[in-house]
């Protein structure tokens, strides 16, 4: 008996002949399926599509196809939505099956595409070995739980069910889906995917991450093996797909199951979590597992907004930010570095309260990293459907998907995501503002241009760091001749045309990759350092700071930033400028004194180009302030 061909289709972001996500979503539905007794008795899994080949190319991988399954998300819609529609054309009897997050729960697609003939509303596993069995049977998929389809001309949509079980659902890893691709692209540096649960408690208006509230768990044995298959297979990166690792005790187990491997085999070398948003015990002590042994890069202590309305509306509860400080300040006494996520476009948010937002973080001791995303819109979250559209006058602008640290080589096929550009509370060119201010901010405070002015004028002179953030820009353009005018410009223009900019920075010198705003701007400020510290000369000596200690400060502040091709750099100061700044970081500000000092400083690694800069130091460094060379990994030895 011929068994029917199935192909899963989820292509990576982009092609790259690097680095690949193993296709992990597509992977757990075969895994499953192909468990069933009448599933592998009928049906052949004949190839994953995974790689962002040409659509001719992955055409021509597809023979006389039964079932055709994509798994869709923003980085791959458009190019399932073309392949598809060949698929279709040169197989019209070929089942068309899309599932994955950006999969709407309505029949929307299937009303405005005709090649599409089925839509998975949840998780694949289960809907999927049921219709296949349904295929391979009566082909009466009324009888399969959480997806609509066409029959006779019209949409059925099925019961839905939503919560399954997932205590025996097989890995795709110890299934060996993945094993010939490593001979089929042997250059190639994988990077793998580990759950340990799935749901979210949490109810966030902004967020379609999970199917269910209810958290259900992987058996331990499931998570250790794969655990062990990425560290036989040498998996460099690893991403924990949980919404809230850190919500058990467990994980605890898991994080150190990882270093163990780690520590026995040398991978995976990177496991990058979602830390739960509620940071407690367990997520400090994971954190402590994980950085202390550099698996992981920083904790995140998630806010997404500080203003009470906009939290309100997004049915968001935060941690206070007496708390937020004590934490900070737990973790800098660990030396583990944090970062902060929030998110700009977001109902009730106004510019000024999401600036003073950012500044208040600030006062509170995130003075590491901040990331701000710009509010994106995916279609099965609260904040995409209509009524609450209507209700915060949300509009949103469909914006060209960028490349941010990887080539931006789409293969012929552009992809798109919606981002909020206005609401009732803020206008787009508000917006487009905040969004200017977040840039500066994070450029100059947080990758460390201006830091130490930035601290010194809140602490001596009573600047407050949102008056000293706008004076700056303020200052930027002020004056059109300036080069600093012509970079922060470029980075508006982009900003303001939304839906025809590439919404990223890139240069060759720092390789052909994109980067966000904040490390582009920074970048090419290094880069032309002579230019900038000339140029942003008139603002930091309008600050007030007297003449004797801003010499010496404008002195520290320009050698503590880390520059290409140095190892090793001694600092000569009339004030003990680092005892000054690090009380500060701890949470116990003592008054500078002038005592004359030298920092001894032996870096970690020398780093010899601009393109090795920028990977290294601002993509793999900068939740850890990697850009000035006074931060916890390197060698600082004071004198006095």
């Amino acid at each position: 008996m011929t068994k029917k061909k199935v192909y899963f289709v989820q292509v990576n972001v982009t092609y790259s002949d690097y680095i690949a996500y193993l296709p992990y979503a597509a992977g757990c539905i075969a895994a499953y399926a192909w468990e069933d007794k009448e599933v592998k008795e009928n049906f052949e899994l004949s190839d994953l599509l995974y790689m962002r080949l040409r659509l001719e190319e992955s055409l021509e991988k597809i023979k006389n196809p039964s079932v055709v399954a994509f798994s869709c998300y923003i980085w791959n819609m458009e190019y399932n939505l073309k392949l598809a529609e060949m698929v279709k054309e040169k197989y019209p009897d070929c089942l068309v099956v899309f599932g994955g997050h950006n999969v709407p729960d309505n029949t929307s697609l299937l009303e405005k595409h005709s090649f599409i003939d089925v839509l998975m509303h949840a998780e694949g596993e289960e809907p999927f070995t049921a219709l296949l069995r349904q295929l391979n049977g009566d082909k009466d998929f009324s009888k399969v739980y959480d997806i609509s389809y066409r029959k006779n001309g019209e949409i059925v949509i099925t019961e839905k069910k939503k919560v399954y079980d997932i205590t025996n659902y097989p890995s795709p890893y110890k299934a060996g889906l993945f094993d010939r691709m490593f001979e089929e692209y042997p250059t190639v540096n994988f990077h793998a995917t580990l759950e340990t649960n799935r749901g979210c408690p949490y109810s966030c208006a902004f967020c379609d991450w999970c199917f269910t509230k209810k958290i259900r768990f992987f058996p331990m044995e499931r998570i250790f093996a794969d655990i062990d298959w990425m560290s036989e297979h040498k998996i460099s990166y690893c991403y924990c797909a949980d919404a809230n690792f850190g919500i058990s005790e467990r994980d605890i187990e898991i994080a150190n199951y990882i270093l163990k491997k780690k520590t026995e085999k040398g991978y995976p070398q990177v496991f990058k979590p979602c830390y739960a948003k509620e940071s407690d015990d367990t997520v400090f002590e994971i954190g402590k597992i994980l950085n202390h042994s550099g698996i992981d890069k920083g904790v995140t202590l998630a806010y997404q907004s500080l203003d009470e309305k906009t939290l309100e509306n997004i049915g968001r509860k935060n941690l206070t930010l007496e708390h937020y400080s004590s934490l900070t300040a737990k973790y800098a006494e660990e030396k583990i570095p944090t970062y902060t996520e929030l998110i700009l476009g977001m109902p009730g948010e106004t510019y000024d309260s999401f600036c003073n937002g950012l500044c208040r973080l600030l006062e509170n001791g995130q003075h590491n990293s901040m990331t701000v995303y710009t509010c994106q819109v995916y279609c099965n979250s609260p904040l995409a459907q209509k009524e609450y559209k209507e209700k915060h006058g949300i509009r949103w602008e469909r914006q060209p998907l960028h490349g941010i640290h990887y080539p931006a080589n789409f293969n012929g096929v552009q992809e798109y995501y919606d981002v909020v550009v206005e609401t009732a509370d803020m206008s787009k060119e508000m917006w487009v503002k905040a969004n200017m201010f977040s840039v500066c901010l994070q450029s100059m405070h947080h990758l460390g241009l201006l830091r130490c002015f930035a601290l010194y004028s809140r602490y001596e002179l009573g600047i407050s760091y949102y008056d000293f953030y706008n004076r700056l820009l303020e200052y930027i353009f002020s004056d059109k001749e300036k080069y600093i005018y012509k970079l922060f410009e470029e980075i508006r223009w982009k900003t303001e045309n939304t839906e025809v900019s590439d919404w990223c920075y890139q240069k060759d010198i720092f390789s052909k990759i994109g980067w966000y705003f904040e490390e582009g701007i920074f970048l090419d400020l290094v880069y032309n350092r002579e230019i900038f510290w000339k140029e942003i000369e008139g603002f930091i000596s309008s600050l007030g700071i007297e003449v004797d200690v801003y010499e010496q400060l404008l002195h520290y502040q320009k050698s503590i930033l880390r520059l290409p091709c140095i190892k090793e750099l001694k600092i000569d100061t009339q004030y003990d400028f680092y005892s000054y700044f690090e009380n500060i970081y701890d949470d116990c500000y003592k008054p500078l004194e002038k005592k004359k000092t030298t920092l001894s400083i032996e870096l970690e690694k020398q780093i010899d180009t601009w393109a090795d800069y920028a990977r290294e130091i601002i993509w793999f460094g900068k939740r850890r302030s990697a850009t000035l060379c006074t931060n916890s990994r390197e060698k600082v030895e004071v004198i006095y």
